[in-house]
């Protein structure tokens, strides 16, 4: 798929959900691939490091293509997720989680660290760095698309998905490492549409409001979703923004009755 295409679904995207932000490709630097000329780096362009997630926000606050590589990034569990560095022992990891206040102590966190390290973690050289770009004008072809909305587009975005295939989504989620290891890596991983609660990174780091909820998407499922998304639109009764039911007469309390018998009208009569 051309540039272009992407860019066109990004747009019906927005169109279709009324996004507030735009829509995420992301693109996982593979082993020859190098950053374009065209993508700001945390470094050269700000004179900082950032997180994975900071980049994201800035992508779909700002419209920035950013490219973060392992100098650049300052989370030390992207980091490991993305293999950029290692642990010689998962009890690191786990008393890590303890300390931070994830877990009541390390032997509870222990299992934590260990389904981290397993599921949600690319291996060693697997990526070289991390691309973000606005889907309706990016300058990479995606390999996961992060939409952030509200419950409604969710909703409207799993029921799209769900038109050409049926079944149920299935959530799997640790409360930790959300946009970057559920977000990103278990959707590459398990090449499924994904559901994920903003963290505490999410919103401290990277902007992320209390109402929003991350949907992720392996790129090549994007389309199917979007057509599922108008076959929904075509029978009109799923929409956004929900058209709310109006025709009704509303009934007051008893105060506001009362008022009525008070009032007369201009020319003379009671109100009923």
């Amino acid at each position: 798929m051309s540039l272009d295409q992407w860019r066109a679904l990004g747009s019906q995207l927005m169109d279709l959900l009324r996004l507030e932000t735009y829509p995420v490709a992301v693109k996982l630097l593979r082993v020859g691939e190098k950053f374009p000329d065209e993508v700001r780096r945390p470094l050269k362009d700000l004179k900082m490091k950032i997180t994975l997630c900071q980049a994201f926000g800035m992508t779909r606050r700002y419209g920035w293509t950013v490219g973060v590589s392992e100098e650049e990034c300052v989370c030390n569990v992207a980091h490991i997720l993305f293999g950029w560095a290692t642990l010689e022992d998962v009890d690191y990891f786990a008393e890590f989680l303890a300390n931070a206040g994830f877990f009541k102590d390390k032997g509870v966190a222990l299992s934590g660290a260990k389904l981290t390290l397993e599921k949600y973690a690319l291996k060693p050289g697997e990526c070289l760095g991390v691309i973000t770009s606005p889907l309706n004008r990016t300058k990479v072809e995606p390999s996961v698309v992060l939409i952030y909305g509200n419950p409604s587009q969710a909703f409207i975005l799993t029921l799209g998905h769900l038109y050409n295939v049926g079944g149920a989504v299935r959530v799997e989620y640790t409360g930790r490492h959300a946009s970057c290891g559920h977000g990103v890596i278990q959707t590459i991983a398990e090449k499924r549409f994904n559901i994920v609660l903003p963290d505490e990174g999410d919103k401290i780091f990277a902007a992320t409001e209390d109402h929003e909820i991350i949907v992720a998407l392996p790129a090549e499922m994007l389309s199917d979703v979007i057509s599922g998304v108008r076959g929904l639109y075509e029978k009109r009764i799923v929409r956004y923004p929900t058209p709310f039911y109006l025709r009704y007469q509303p009934e007051f309390p008893e105060p506001f009755k009362q008022l009525a018998t008070k009032l007369k009208r201009v020319k003379g009569e009671q109100l009923p």
